[in-house]
């Protein structure tokens, strides 16, 4: 009987580190009342075919797990011993203490569970009249029956800590089989209300469309482009005869032209020499032109003078002959109707 209680408890152990828990649980407060037969210890010198009864309180703190606070009562008769005239026969015992039990499985309703247990025993014979603690494990199972009542089976084997009854160094295994009926106070918990249904995806929004670039700035329209050599003197504004001819052509297209309401008369040079220098001759000779074409009667409100000195070189001023065809006098048409 002792091995079997101690397997009991190994059990209990292992089980409560494996099951795993859910998280909601019916945490009512019940009261059970059992009763059954128990079979008690060959030590006792006595018979087994006394009733256990008992009583218990307690709830659930988890969903696998319970406490209840418990009072309970089963007695013997003394046989095989001689009894005192006029002492009584019967070994009385009456139990109170704490017992928890952890469930496990759904089985057709019925739901498994193993018992561990401590509290206090007193004893009641004509050898002693004291008290001494006691341990209890089991197993068993509960059924569950409406929303108020549930019918409880079990087996336990409890040690009851007497040695004064018989003076001796151990104490007393007996077996405790029962069956209880459970009643829940009040009203069933309502489960949790089920997570809310996830919202539909909403697809992204079609991005905005890329602003259209800006149209490209158009390049000017070039009238005539004067190769400074052949149109001003060495170092000079000053126009030669041969640059006459062609700025002649010009006026004849600006009186042609109506259409033409505004021309860029630009001076460029090459890298040689100061920059300031440089900046000073374009706008002379950009200058000298827009004054001939006034003379040949353009009005200056047609004409915008500029220079930009060796700032925008038509190729790079890394030969004599590129830099030749830097030094130069664009006139360009800048606004039409």
């Amino acid at each position: 009987m002792k091995r079997l209680a101690l397997a009991i408890s190994a059990a209990l152990l292992a089980s409560t580190s494996a099951l795993a828990q859910d998280t909601f649980y019916d945490d009512r407060w019940y009261v059970t009342v059992s009763g059954g037969a128990t079979i008690v210890d060959n030590d006792r010198l006595a018979d087994e075919d006394w009733p256990y009864l008992g009583v218990s309180i307690g709830r659930f703190f988890s969903p696998n797990f319970s406490l209840e606070l418990q009072l309970d009562t089963y007695e013997s008769e003394f046989d095989g011993i001689t009894v005192p005239a006029g002492a009584s026969s019967s070994f009385e015992k009456f139990g109170y203490g704490l017992f928890g039990r952890y469930y496990w499985g759904d089985f057709d309703r019925w739901h498994p569970f193993l018992m561990a247990g401590v509290g206090i025993q007193e004893h009641d014979n004509f050898l002693d009249d004291g008290r001494d603690a006691f341990a209890s494990v089991g197993l068993g199972a509960t059924a569950d029956f409406g929303d108020h009542w549930a019918l409880r089976t079990q087996f336990e084997a409890r040690y009851d800590n007497d040695r004064a009854t018989f003076d001796t160094d151990d104490g007393f295994w007996d077996v405790i089989i029962s069956a209880g009926l459970s009643y829940k106070f009040g009203q069933p918990p309502a489960p949790p209300a089920p997570p809310p249904e996830p919202e539909p995806m909403r697809a992204a929004p079609e991005p905005e469309p890329a602003p259209a670039p800006p149209p490209p700035v158009p390049e000017p329209e070039v009238i005539l482009e004067l190769d400074a050599e052949v149109t001003f003197e060495f170092d000079s504004a000053v126009l030669l005869s041969e640059a006459e001819a062609e700025l002649n052509q010009v006026v004849d297209i600006m009186d042609a032209a109506e259409d033409i309401l505004l021309v860029e008369i630009a001076g460029h040079t090459d890298s040689v020499g100061p920059e300031a220098y440089n900046q000073g001759l374009s706008e002379r000779r950009a200058q000298s032109v827009a004054d001939y074409l006034a003379a040949q009667g353009v009005s200056r409100e047609r004409m915008q003078v500029a220079g930009y000195g060796e700032s925008r070189p038509k190729v790079p001023n890394t030969s004599p002959e590129n830099r030749r065809m830097n030094r130069r006098v664009v006139i360009s048409v800048i606004e039409r109707l």
